[in-house]
């Protein structure tokens, strides 16, 4: 009789342990862990505030801080591999636009293990990750995202607000609307998507896209092998160092495109510049060639033993190849 009242006992407190935490005062004061997997899938939802993510060598999630101050509570779940970490908020419709100052809302200071695999959502929220090491999905809406050290698969998304991210390592996607996109240390594959808004480069990445569209883009790339970017009204100046033989494709509507190539590459070259536009080529110096048949220019010549390819196209734009 006493075992079975033990183990009653004891199912009762890992049954209270993966329920979720009763409701508190608002804007009160949050501080709990649990003990979970070096590889655990973690989901965190935020609506307003700022909230610091950091990765470290322990097998716990722990969160510390303070609620929104509109906040009904928290739901915290930990099972199976699985933690939930929700900050609940009444189910009212708020004016998101209009709250642009993210000092209201949640202030969270949150760590998990370096092996998990990572997921936030927020609306108005400013957030910072660091150090997850398994994978990193964060999303927000009027929010900026920084994050440093990030490995595997990474997402990294805001509609009105900046994207900062360093040292990232993986397969990389970065995507902004009304922002602007600074990846700085980068490697592996890196995809960078932004409207009305500025991107700048400084990565090792092995293959690379960039779309703009209402922005300026400026690449520094190391090594890279493989390059795509595309630009609608909007100017693209990339630069490419320690890479013999890229395979490289671009495009513009209305932009400008810029190329900088080491003069002991080896490729074959093939550009096209539609509706008035311009080509100048300062790699080799070999002048373009005007089409008998309309405002159309074009460009063909090899470098070396052409194992390269560059293609680039403009629709109204000018196109602009340097060495060095």
């Amino acid at each position: 009789m006493k075992n079975s009242t033990a183990t009653l006992f004891s199912l009762s407190l890992l049954a209270a342990s993966l329920l979720s935490v009763p409701v508190m005062a608002a804007g009160a004061d949050i501080s709990e862990q649990r003990q979970v997997q070096a590889n655990e899938k973690i989901y965190i939802e935020n609506l307003r505030g700022l909230v610091d993510i950091v990765a470290t060598d322990k097998a716990q999630f722990s969160v510390k801080g303070q609620l929104d101050e509109k906040a009904e509570g928290f739901e915290l779940t930990s099972k199976d591999g699985f933690t939930r970490f929700i900050v609940k908020m009444p189910q009212q419709q708020y004016n998101w636009r209009g709250e642009e100052n993210h000092t209201q809302g949640s202030k969270l200071k949150i760590e998990v293990p370096k092996g998990s695999a990572l997921e936030f959502s927020g609306v108005n929220t400013d957030v910072t990750v660091a150090g997850v090491q398994g994978s990193s999905k964060i999303q927000t809406v009027n929010g900026a995202i920084t994050t440093t050290q990030l490995s595997n698969d990474i997402a990294l998304e805001t509609v009105n607000g900046e994207i900062t991210s360093a040292g990232s390592n993986g397969r990389i996607r970065l995507h902004t609307v009304n922002g602007e996109i600074d990846d700085k240390g980068s490697s592996g594959r890196l995809a960078a998507e932004a409207v009305n808004g500025e991107i700048s480069i400084q990565s090792k990445a092995s293959e690379v896209s960039v779309s703009v569209v209402n922005g300026e883009v400026k690449m520094q790339l190391d090594g890279t092998e493989r390059l795509e970017f595309s630009s609608v009204n909007g100017e693209i100046s990339a630069e490419l160092q320690n890479s013999l033989a890229p395979k490289i494709s671009a495009s513009s509507v209305s932009g400008d495109l810029k190329l900088v190539l080491s003069k002991s590459s080896s490729a074959r070259f093939k550009l096209d510049a539609n509706a008035g536009g311009d080509i100048e080529n300062k790699l080799t110096g070999q002048a373009a060639e005007k089409s008998k048949y309309g405002p159309r220019r074009s460009l063909e010549f090899s470098l070396g033993q052409g194992e390269g390819s560059v293609e680039m196209t403009t629709v109204s734009g000018d196109l602009t190849l340097e060495g060095r």
